[in-house]
């Protein structure tokens, strides 16, 4: 700017570090409520695509200040920032409340065009209380801009606590009272801002422990509403918990033409379910008493085995843990990633299940299965996973496009090493996805010398209701992957299980073998896949996405290819209007990747208008921002490198940790409270020192993300079979150099900003946080394409970029560039 920050100096105290750490840490806590409550009012991908769009409200409050001079260099400073968390805290309840009122259905915009109307509305409740927390922050940044590195360091320490406490917020008070739980957090800010004040301390105290009061009966006050288009909008539960990996609720009722009562459970309101008929007073008499209750498909891995040892990865409600008892096996480890579904099958509903958990041969253990698996020692006749299809969200935005660990070329290279000569992997999942399965079966085998496929695989659809619709895939299929040459007696046995129960003769129809090494089927797609020369040829002329997903592209149920999507595809998508059974109709879809084309489209047309906008506003003033590209690249680098860092880092340490709720408290948590204690150590340096000492930090950032990139893989593969402690202690110690590191750019730079004008600072806020949600979309995006290590790498280029655009803001005039000392008394 034409000249320097003219705002009132002001001092900064203890009361203010406070406020700013609770404001920060409500405003995470609710992102990641929110994200969880997306997950079951919307589609797990509208969670993301809504979360996303709001933090576009901490951009839109970066640039409002700057435009804002009153607010930013003379208001009282007190007042405003009490009001500022005092009204985050009213607008995450109001906007709450007003939300689970608007009838949005993003999958029926198509038919329904009042959804047009709904989603902006949608959107911009959503980005309102993030609107008032990046203000408040924002403004404390530009006035206490002489500690403005310890504020930023307490601003990311209040982020990390945020986000490590969510996992004991959400099981506590569920997802309504989480988020009166953040206001709650919110109105104590104001409280600490404007302790000075006259009115706004006790009233955000009042406010505050209503709130409080509030979040244990959560859900009473404002009820959570689901689309129309899940399976299930209304569910009488007769129990309910929530994580931060799901909602589950339990439901009782008896089937139609079944003598025994079942209990299901509805994963995020039907996003997934699993259950099991009642096994009382023990399962194995029940069963004894009711063979016909054990679905024939869970038997087919154990054709030609006696007394099988088993592996289930994803056992849920038990029908699987049941079909390996009625199967004679020895032995029978069942892997379950969510801990409520283990505690109610387990303890809190043991009595209902029949101690089915609790039988001699059977080991319940709550982990996530390929982590199991690559830490276990024993070999088993049947690793089996049968349909564990579940598109739930994770509690943040990174995770909520949902990564599965447990179907890619390195599992299939894990469960193929842990198989007994004869054993046998069985996966079901939706018929479109099976030729997946084939080519990663293929490529592993051929990885591992075993040679051709054709007399290893079995692959199949199975159709349960009766006239199913022609032009749609089965949702039921399942491919069988035997170590050793299927025998044809054994192929002979898997087809009558198949074939079991099928009724009338014309039904016998709702099995399709897809693939068998006894049956020729030159023009089916598996067949294709299992007999080309050159699999790239397969790949490249289908509009799927053939190829096998791997441990740093982990995304099995992308299903169409980039190249591919077209508008058709866009409207296609959005014209569901059949509440019923409309999961199955978008289960081949191409969901997450029209959801993050929308989002990159909607993020770069609202960052543009509101960075170049605000210059145009500011030049008519007479207020010039010197080498404005400059700053712009500096900021935008950052936002988007750290932004990809974070992502990258959360997905390759799922698999590391296990449980995602150690991933979100080690590795999230880690890595904001370790930035941050590198913003609050930067603050040491003088301004003299800034440009020099910003450099040799972005030189570090620029060497050590490769360094995190290569060694993590290595560091992994190593340490895998290590106890929980160790791995976290690991984790730590991978995370905590990298956050230290990448905590000092933004704040330093931010500095140098605020040394020519508090309107460049504020400014310089707003462009970071709207190339952080690009960088988000980006580095998602990038991860399908090109994988998680290339991302990255990419990140590093990124703080190429920054100190590229550094050098080019220190050589803009000779007395030193745009990064001169400027010697006003809010500079420093």
């Amino acid at each position: 700017m034409s000249s320097p920050s003219s705002a009132d100096p002001v001092q900064i105290q203890a009361r203010h570090f406070a406020g700013l750490f609770l404001l920060s840490l409500a405003t995470l806590l609710l992102e990641l409520a929110l994200t969880r409550i997306l997950s079951v009012s919307l589609w797990y991908h509208f969670g993301f695509l809504v979360i996303s769009t709001a933090l576009l409200g901490f951009g839109v409050s970066g640039v409002t200040l700057a435009l804002w001079a009153d607010l930013r260099e003379r208001k009282d400073l007190d007042l405003a920032l009490g009001i500022c968390g005092l009204a985050f805290a009213v607008c995450v309840v109001f906007s709450f409340w007003c939300m689970q009122r608007i009838p949005f259905d993003p999958f029926s915009m198509a038919v329904d065009h009042r959804q047009f109307l709904f989603m902006p509305i949608y959107f911009l409740l959503v980005a309102l209380p993030f609107f008032c927390s990046g203000l408040g922050i924002s403004l404390l940044l530009t006035r206490g801009s002489k500690e403005i590195n310890r504020l930023y360091g307490y601003d990311l320490l209040g982020a990390g606590i945020g986000c490590a406490l969510v996992a004991l917020v959400i099981p506590r008070f569920g997802g309504t009272g989480s988020v009166f739980v953040a206001a709650f957090v919110g109105a104590l800010s104001a409280v600490f801002f404007a302790w000075g004040s006259r009115l706004v301390p006790a009233t955000a105290a009042l406010v505050s422990l209503a709130f409080l009061a509030a979040s244990f009966y959560g859900e009473r006050f404002i009820p959570i509403h689901v689309s129309a288009n899940k399976r299930s909008t209304s569910i009488n539960a007769i129990y309910s918990a929530w994580n931060t990996m799901s909602l589950v609720q339990v439901v009782e009722f008896s089937p139609e033409g079944k003598k025994l009562t079942a209990r299901i459970m509805y994963i995020d309101a039907g996003t997934a379910l699993t259950g099991i008929y009642d096994l009382r007073p023990d399962a194995r008499t029940v069963l004894k008493q009711n063979p016909g209750q054990v679905e024939p498909l869970s038997t087919v891995a154990y054709a030609g085995k006696t007394n099988p040892k088993i592996l289930i990865i994803g056992s849920g409600g038990g029908d699987e843990v049941l079909a390996g008892l009625q199967a004679g096996a020895s032995s029978i480890t069942a892997i379950e990633i969510n801990p409520i579904i283990s505690d109610i099958v387990a303890k809190r509903m043991n009595d209902f299940w029949g101690n089915l958990y609790h039988q001699p041969e059977v080991h319940l253990v709550t982990d996530e299965g390929r982590s199991f698996v690559r830490r276990s020692t024993e070999k088993y006749d049947a690793i089996i996973s049968v349909n564990t299809i579940s598109n739930a969200a994770m509690a943040s935005g990174a995770l909520s496009l949902s990564e599965n660990y447990v179907l890619t070329r390195e599992a299939f290279r894990d469960y193929l090493d842990h198989l007994t000569p004869e054993g046998v992997i069985f996966f079901s999942r939706p018929e479109f996805q099976i030729p997946r399965l084939v080519s990663t079966a293929r490529e592993v085998f051929a990885e591992q010398g075993l040679g051709s496929i054709n007399d290893h695989v079995l692959a199949f659809s199975n159709f349960k209701r009766r006239n199913p619709t022609p032009s749609r895939f089965r949702f039921l299929a399942g491919l069988l992957l035997k170590k050793s040459a299927f025998r044809p007696e054994e192929l002979a046995q898997i087809r009558g299980i198949l074939n079991a129960g099928a009724g009338p003769e014309e039904d016998s129809a709702r099995v399709k073998i897809l693939f068998a090494p006894d049956q020729s089927q030159p023009d089916s797609l598996c067949a294709r896949i299992a007999g080309a020369a050159q699999l790239e040829d397969v790949f490249r002329a289908s509009d799927s996405q053939l190829a096998p997903a791997t441990d740093d592209k982990p995304f099995f149920n992308q299903h169409t290819r980039w190249s591919r999507i077209r508008w058709s595809t866009i409207v296609d998508l959005f014209s569901q209007s059949q509440p019923s059974g409309a999961r199955l109709a978008l289960e081949d879809r191409p969901i997450a990747e029209v959801t993050l084309l929308i989002l990159l489209g909607q993020s770069a047309i609202v960052a543009g208008l509101c960075i170049l906008l605000p210059l145009a506003l500011l030049e008519r003033r007479g207020l010039r921002i010197e080498g404005r590209w400059a700053w712009i690249s500096y900021f935008a680098a950052l936002g988007l490198g750290f932004i990809m860092v974070e992502i990258a880092l959360l997905q390759r340490f799922l698999l590391f940790l296990g449980q995602p709720i150690y991933t979100y408290a080690v590795v999230l948590a880690g890595l904001l409270i370790f930035t941050g204690i590198g913003s609050y150590t930067a603050g040491r340096w003088a301004a003299p020192e800034l440009p020099g000492t910003l450099k040799r930090v972005l030189v570090g950032a620029i060497i050590l993300v490769p360094v995190v990139a290569v060694i993590t893989p290595v560091v992994f593969h190593a340490a895998l079979g290590f106890g929980i402690f160790w791995r976290i202690v690991i984790s730590l110690l991978l995370v905590a150099p990298l956050g230290f590191v990448l905590g000092m750019p933004f704040p330093l730079g931010l500095r140098l900003a605020m040394r020519r004008s508090s309107a460049l600072g504020s400014w310089a806020w707003g462009v970071n946080g709207f190339f952080t949600v690009i960088g988000t979309v980006l580095a998602l995006m990038l991860g399908m394409m090109i994988g998680f290590r290339m991302v990255l790498l990419l990140a590093s280029a990124c703080y190429v970029g920054g100190l590229l655009a550094l050098a080019w803001l220190s050589h803009g005039r000779p007395e030193g560039g745009m990064l001169a000392v400027s010697h006003s008394p809010a500079a420093d």
